[in-house]
């Protein structure tokens, strides 16, 4: 397993984006992850953090799959810095 931290900006209200991210993460074609975190910085209520940890290369794959995706659902792609963790 490889363990992937991303932190991006929304452009939508957290609560409205992490509504959208989870109702898209529990479908049947996304994804398994043994792991799983998100949330929102104290100190901008517009960046967002996600923890997953799934198979090697599964995620990276999925994010470019789906960009336009996470686009429409209030992620700002463009300002996304992730970062792998073993």
């Amino acid at each position: 397993l490889e363990t992937t931290v991303c932190t991006f900006d929304v452009n939508v209200p957290y609560d409205e984006w992490v509504k959208k991210f989870d109702m898209t993460r529990r479908q049947p074609d996304q994804p398994k992850n043994k792991g799983y975190f998100q949330g929102v910085s104290k100190d901008n209520p517009e960046k967002a953090i996600v923890v997953v940890q799934a198979l090697e290369g599964v995620l990276g794959k999925h994010i470019q799959e789906n960009i336009e995706i996470f686009e429409k659902n209030g992620a700002v792609m463009s300002t996304a810095e992730p970062s792998l963790w073993s």
